[in-house]
């Protein structure tokens, strides 16, 4: 497997405060242990995952509880003394959570992904959730993935910024076009046949319009079918630094991942790989949720376009969708502007929303003799790869250098940030530019 982006254990000068031990001794249980090098009184951790933690890591010890502070929480004694170490029990099962990767991803012979950006914590508040955390990983038996490279029994690296998967089992990863992967081996085989066309697809499209990725992304799907307790299902897909997931979980995970559209396949696969792009042309991942609409409205409109250009299946797709996206932003932006969907519980918001605002500027762009999207995409990237905040004001300042008509842009910031009475009214004029830009990728 190639570039994770984790880094290489730091010297003894820069060694973080924590470090984790993670324990895979059997395939349904995790033992994790934090060693601090200093007593603290409370492990803090950025966010709070929807009580995740409280419900499901057991501390070795009953003298210790949870605390919610604000988005996170902490763990501290009940006596309020302090402490230097610290192990949990953790089940190794899938757990959807609100606007966040799930902990453990599990494959159907039992291999497992590990997240680590739910494991990163501080000291003291207040916690970003990207501190460097050096963390040991032994599984006796097993290959372990990370950061590159694959080793037995054994791995050692620092997860830090958004973390990454961890992969713990025996598959061995498959070199294919552009990407290397592994892949369930319950997956149906008309899936991975189509999964197998549908990836390399879209990183030629981008590669030619961006240039070739600087690095061989992994390409993780997994497949849980064991029924859950609750009776859940779930399937959910993703990106981390040089990496694409996908997991299906629950009682009828299989039926499920066959029944859908392969278009809808298509265009998860041509958005992960839009954000590999985004993170390619920025050297990291592209941040702050609360203006997610540039980062997954980008990667929405960037699928948009891809598939638009393939053939007439997907040329009657496309439209349809972004009609639905332009409907669902209309209804949702009447409660709230976009910049409160986050924090509302309506993330969503931020790809249908973003998908017809993106669709509009490469229209915009296209009148006024640019390479539309790609050119806004490059003129921004280069802006946050020399050190600009990935921010909304940054890529409307880009945005304008490059002839989008103030028009344009003064509709699209008053959906975002408020004042108008329609949102229905506001934002057709630009779901007619979106109806455009799409006719132009047509007959490219």
């Amino acid at each position: 497997m190639q570039g994770c982006a984790s880094t290489p254990l730091p010297s003894s000068s820069t060694t973080p405060p924590i470090a984790l031990a993670l324990d895979i001794a059997s395939d349904e249980t995790v033992e994790a242990t934090y060693s601090l090098t200093k007593p603290v009184r409370a492990l803090h951790f950025a966010q709070n995952l929807g009580g995740y933690r409280e419900d499901l890591w057991r501390p070795e010890g009953s003298e210790f509880r949870w605390i919610r502070e604000g988005d996170g929480e902490r763990i501290e004694r009940t006596d309020g003394q302090s402490f230097d170490r610290l192990t949990f029990d953790i089940p190794i099962d899938y757990r959807a959570l609100p606007k966040n990767y799930a902990p453990f991803s599990p494959f159907s012979d039992r291999s497992t992904l590990i997240y680590s950006g739910h494991f990163q914590a501080c000291t003291a508040v207040p916690c970003d959730g990207e501190e460097a955390l050096p963390i040991t990983i032994s599984a006796t038996g097993k290959t372990i993935g990370v950061s590159g490279h694959r080793t037995r029994d054994r791995a050692q690296f620092v997860s830090e910024g958004a973390g990454t998967n961890i992969f713990v089992g025996n598959l061995k990863p498959v070199a294919a076009d552009g990407f290397v992967a592994i892949i369930d081996p319950g997956l149906p085989t008309a899936l991975r046949q189509h999964l197998d066309r549908s990836l390399p697809q879209s990183i030629r499209y981008f590669s030619a319009i961006y240039g070739p990725l600087s690095f061989v992304p992994e390409l993780y799907v997994s497949m849980d079918d064991r029924p859950e307790p609750n009776g859940g299902e779930s399937t959910q897909g993703g990106t981390l630094p040089n990496q694409i997931f996908m997991h299906f979980d629950g009682a009828h995970a299989r039926q499920r991942a066959t029944e859908g559209s392969p278009l809808e396949l298509d265009w998860f696969f041509a958005h992960e790989a839009a954000h590999l792009f985004q993170q390619n042309g920025i050297g990291k991942s592209p941040g702050d949720d609360a203006v997610a609409w540039i980062h997954e409205g980008g990667a929405e409109a960037m699928a948009a376009l891809a598939l638009a250009s393939r053939g007439a299946a997907e040329r009657e797709y496309v439209p349809q969708r972004v009609d639905h996206a332009a409907t669902n932003c209309a209804t949702g932006l009447a409660h709230m502007p976009l910049d409160r969907a986050t924090t509302e519980g309506k993330f969503d918001l931020h790809y249908q929303c973003g998908l017809v605002f993106w669709l509009a500027l490469d229209q915009s762009l296209r009148e006024h003799g640019h390479d539309g999207l790609a050119d806004l995409n490059r003129a921004f990237f280069a802006k946050v790869r020399a050190g600009e905040p990935w921010s909304q004001p940054v890529f409307m300042t880009t945005a304008k250098e490059l002839g989008v008509p103030d028009a344009v842009l003064s509709r699209i910031e008053t959906l975002t940030d408020g004042g108008y009475d329609d949102a229905a009214i506001e934002i057709a004029p630009l779901e007619i530019l979106a109806r455009r830009s799409l006719k132009l990728a047509e007959e490219q």
